[in-house]
This record gives structure tokens, C-alpha cells and sequence, in this order.
């Protein structure tokens, strides 16, 4: 009986701290949750309902309404001293550093994403922003491009290849004499001076 009263008294906390994360109160959810973690750290029901708090908080003070990244870094970081694996949480957290400016911070928790997700096709298409931040272009486009590889309709990735693919052309053609022509290999097209990709079959030159 009384291991029957102790699982209806969680559940009614879970169901309470529930209710208060509805409510945006997140704090409060958190402290009731970790308080009955703490007491029974074998329960992966209240380890899961604490992790997916925790989680949600850190989302929620990572949104660009909210603007408080120290505070959900330090968030994401209680959820890995709990679930060190958690790709998600290592992504958020590049996430949180790189809105801080942070980011070799940021690029170390993708890093620890892939590790644990090889095919998280966020984390490369983040990994090529932060390289074209750096004006590092064939940096990002190879990121990009990991992501494509994973899913080839990803339309962030998508459109950022277009663009760094256009920009390095660009750079291309202040570099070289206007007259120079790059002819495909692949389908024989003529392109314009100092294309580095092909205008018809998109291969590069």
C-alpha cells in the first residue's frame, strides 16, 4: 500500500509540474521535479518529465523574444550533467552560445551533437553559418553540402549553397580577365567568366 501511495503522490507532482509548465512557470515545475528526482534518482519516469522541463525552459529563454542565452547555457548544462548523450541538448546549447557570440563554444557543442547523431543534418547547416560568419566560404559550402548529403531537400542548406555558390563566383570574377570562359567537363555547357559551378548541370568547374 504504501508503494502505491508514494507512485499516486508522483504522478501527482508530474501532473502538477505540467500544469505549471503550461502555465510558463517554469521555475516552479522544475524545483517540484527535481526535489522527488532527487529522492528517487532510479525513476526514469521523473528523470524523463524533469529532462523534458529543463528542456523546454531552455528553449523558451533561448527564443530571440526572451534573449536570456546565459541563463539557458546554464540550463542545457543541467540537462547534460543528467543525460550527458542528449544530442538535442548539445545542439540548443551551440545554439545559446552562438546567440551570445561565443562561437568556438558554439562549434564545440555542435561537434558534440554530431558525435553522438552523426546524421543531425542542424547541427552541419549551424556549423556552415558559423563558418560563413567567419567569411571562411568553402568552409561553409562543404557544411552545407554534409547536410544536403544527409537530407538533399533541406531548404536551409538549400538556399545557403546557392548563396555561398553565387558569392564565391562573385569573388571569382573580380579576380580574373572578363574574357576567360569555364567550360563544363560534365555537360560541355559555356559559362560565364570565372563561374566556379556549372549554370546548366550544376557540377562544379
Amino acid at each position: 500500500m504504501e508503494k502505491v501511495k508514494t507512485l499516486n503522490n508522483t504522478q501527482e507532482i508530474i501532473n502538477q509540474a505540467k500544469s505549471l509548465i503550461n502555465k510558463e512557470k517554469f521555475e516552479e515545475a522544475i524545483e517540484l521535479l527535481e526535489d522527488v528526482y532527487h529522492k528517487d534518482p532510479q525513476s526514469e519516469l521523473i528523470k524523463k518529465t524533469l529532462i523534458n522541463a529543463l528542456f523546454s525552459y531552455g528553449g523558451y529563454l533561448n527564443d530571440e523574444y526572451m534573449v536570456e542565452y546565459e541563463k539557458a547555457v546554464e540550463i542545457f548544462k543541467r540537462i547534460l550533467k543528467i543525460e550527458p548523450k542528449n544530442y538535442k541538448v548539445h545542439y540548443n546549447l551551440g545554439i545559446a552560445y552562438f546567440n551570445l557570440g561565443q562561437v568556438e563554444n558554439a562549434l564545440k557543442a555542435y561537434y558534440d551533437a554530431i558525435k553522438i547523431k552523426p546524421d543531425y543534418k542542424h547541427c552541419y547547416y549551424n556549423i556552415g553559418l558559423i563558418y560563413e560568419t567567419k567569411e571562411n566560404l568553402n568552409k561553409a559550402l562543404t557544411y552545407y553540402q554534409k547536410a544536403l548529403d544527409i537530407d538533399p531537400t533541406f531548404p536551409y542548406a538549400v538556399h545557403a549553397k546557392e548563396f555561398i555558390r553565387k558569392k564565391l563566383d562573385q569573388q571569382r570574377n573580380e579576380e580574373i580577365e572578363p574574357e576567360e570562359k569555364s567550360i563544363c567537363k560534365k555537360c560541355g555547357n559555356i559559362n560565364r567568366g570565372g563561374a566556379r559551378f556549372c549554370d546548366e548541370c550544376g557540377d562544379r568547374l
